[in-house]
Formats: structure tokens, sequence, C-alpha cells
């Protein structure tokens, strides 16, 4: 039983996930267009729903009028949600916070009680925009609020003696069904998350990959509100790194590998996103419309040994990224990864050079000592 429990709270976890340790955040750039047409839409029909309901005999009074005025507001909100491209983050809970409090205030104006358990279903479909679009957290409180509501209307229903308290607890299990069915569909978004993640994962250092790089990028061009920024890109590699490998063996070598990656974390401290491309190939990656800080970064690097005294090289380059489509922002890195990757293999060769320079010099000046000698 321990272990199915700790599965299920595995799962939950898997919703929040692992992005944040690779340095991406939950993704707050919200739902896409046909989703939220789609919620806009059946905003509207749920008004229209309640302003049909509002004269009929399930209210009376000013429990109409209220379930009306509640109702009629309805309208503008849904439109704007179909209209606008600001429905993410913190919208989107404040739409899913208002829309619980105007459907307890329906359902609890409601004369015929054992509809209104009934009417608690717009619950659960609110769970199911909360779970695509909210965070973990705002999810799990909306679909305990909207459990707590229902024991409310449900205690209600049996004090009124709105029926026998077999169809008022048929009714209550319905709904309670109906509120479960989110939930799995929240353990298995989880699970798709987690895959989704993994894949985006370098298993060796736990970095993102090259399409976790791409994914990254793309999510913060999109929560940055500057429009002039630059895409910043710093590579790096070990020096020899081939020779690690034939002298020590893969297993020294995926410590150096780790190594580096621990390194790269911490030097660059949340500031930049680091990933794997490949082999000993690393990069870090930055947003910015501030100073440019690549060079500085590329420069720092390789002033740093390694494990065994390895050093590194790399090499910077940046460039604008004024449009911000999925196109856009992959031929960008592209093309800025590929200019520093040739900048990191001209270091290599300047390294090269000078120390083959060096050699010679140092031939050259045994060859006169043994000469003059």
């Amino acid at each position: 039983m321990a272990t199915i429990s700790t599965s299920w709270v595995d799962r939950l976890r898997s919703v929040l996930g692992g992005y944040e340790k690779a340095g991406v955040p939950f993704d707050r750039s919200g739902p896409n267009t046909l989703t939220r047409v789609v919620v806009g839409i059946g905003t509207i029909v749920i008004g229209v729903i309640g302003l049909l309901s509002a004269p009929s005999e399930e209210f009376s009074g000013w429990g109409a009028v209220a379930t009306a005025a509640v109702s009629l507001t309805s309208l503008p909100v849904g439109v704007w949600i179909c209209v606008t491209h600001r429905f993410r983050g913190r919208t989107i809970v404040g739409f899913v916070a208002w829309a619980d409090v105007s459907v307890t205030v329906c359902m609890l104006l409601k004369e015929e009680r054992l509809t209104a358990i009934g009417g608690t279903a717009l619950f659960s479909v609110l769970t199911t925009l909360a779970v695509i679009a909210t965070p973990l957290g705002v999810c799990l409180a909306h679909m305990a609020y909207s459990t707590v509501i229902l024991a409310v209307i449900t205690v209600n229903a049996v004090l009124w003696q709105a029926a026998s308290l077999w169809v008022i607890a048929a009714h209550t299990l319905t709904m309670l069904l109906v509120f479960l069915t989110p939930f799995v569909l929240l353990v298995h978004l989880g699970e798709l998350r987690s895959q989704a993640r993994q894949s985006l994962l370098d298993p060796l250092t736990g970095l993102l990959n090259r399409r976790g790089l791409e994914d990254a990028v793309l999510r913060h061009s999109h929560a940055a509100e500057s429009d002039t920024l630059v895409l910043e890109t710093v590579v790096v590699d070990v020096d020899d790194f081939k020779s690690v490998n034939d002298r020590w063996g893969h297993h020294v070598g995926d410590t150096v590998l780790a190594d580096l990656a621990r390194h790269l974390t911490v030097v660059t401290a949340g500031r930049w996103v680091v990933a794997r491309l490949g082999g000993d190939e690393f990069a870090c990656v930055r947003l910015t419309d501030g100073p440019r800080t690549a060079e500085e970064l590329a420069v720092s690097l390789t002033r740093v040994a390694m494990v065994a005294g390895y050093t590194m090289s790399a090499g910077a380059a940046d460039t604008p990224l004024p449009d911000r489509s999925p196109a856009a922002v992959t031929e960008a890195m592209t093309a800025v990864l590929r200019a520093a990757d040739k900048r990191l293999y001209d270091s290599k060769s300047r390294k090269a050079r000078g120390a083959d320079d060096h050699v010679r010099g140092h031939r050259g000046r045994r060859g006169g000592a043994d000469a003059t000698g």
C-alpha cells in the first residue's frame, strides 16, 4: 500500500517536475489559441444558460436578480478571452477564482436544491482548464474548494429535504465521480509532462540537451517583455578530451563532463541556460536587453582548470531576436551556435599554434645551448 501511495505522490509531483532544476520555469505562455477560444465560447454559453435560468422557477426574488447579474458578467469576459492574447499566468488563476465564486453564488441561490448538486458539474469543467493552464497548487486548491462547496450544497439539500437521503446521496456520489475525472487527467498529464521533460534532459549531466535548450529559449522569449532582445551564446568544450578517454577510460571522461556541468551551473548562477550539446561540447545561452557579457564569460571559463588539470576552450557569439516565432528562434539558435562554435575552434587553433611555437622555441634554445657547448 505504501508503494502505491508513493507512486501517486510521485505522479503528482511530476506535474511540477524537473524543468525548474534545468533552468526552465513553469510554462506561463498560456493555452494555445484554439483552447483559449473554446474557453471563451464556453464562458459565454454558461452565461447564456444562467440568463435563461434566472427567470425560471429555480430562482426567486433577489436570487434571480443576482443570478442574472452574475451571468451577465460572463458575456464580456468570454468575449475578452476569445480576442485577447493575455489569457495566461495569473490571469487564468484569477479567471478560475472568479468562475468558482460565480458558480458558488448561483448554485447556493437555487431554490431547487437537488439540481444545485448537479450544477456543481461546472466545477469539473473549470478543473479541466486548471489542469491544463495553472500550477499544481492552484489546481489542487480549486479541486478542494469544489469538493467543499459540493458538501455544503448537499447538506443544504438534506436540511431542506429536497429529496430522500438515498436520492441526494446518489446525486452527490455522481458529482464526486465527475470531479474525479479531471483528477485522472491531472495524473495522466503529469506523466506525459514527466516523459517530455526527460526527453529534454541529458542523462549524464542532468542539463538540458539541444532540443531542451531550444525549448527553453523559446519559453524565455515568450515571457520577456522587451522588444529588443539579444540572444547570447557561449560554446565550451574540454581541450584534448579524447586523450582523457583514451588514457583513463570513459568513466573518468564522464567524471570530467559531470564536473564541467557543475562548474558551468555554478558560474552562470541561473543567469544563463546551460545545456550539453553532445560529447564534450556545452552551451550557455541567455536572452538579454542589457549589456552583453558573452565574451566576458568565455574568457573566464578558459582560465579554469578542470579535473586532472584539463582546461577548456570557449567561443562567444550573439544575434538579435526581433521575431519570437518557433521557426525564427530555431533559426537564430542554429546561427548563433554555429558562430560561437567557429570561434571556439579558432581559439583551439590559436592554442595549438602557441603550443607548437613554445615547443619549437624550447627545442631551439636547447639546440643553441648544445652547439655553444
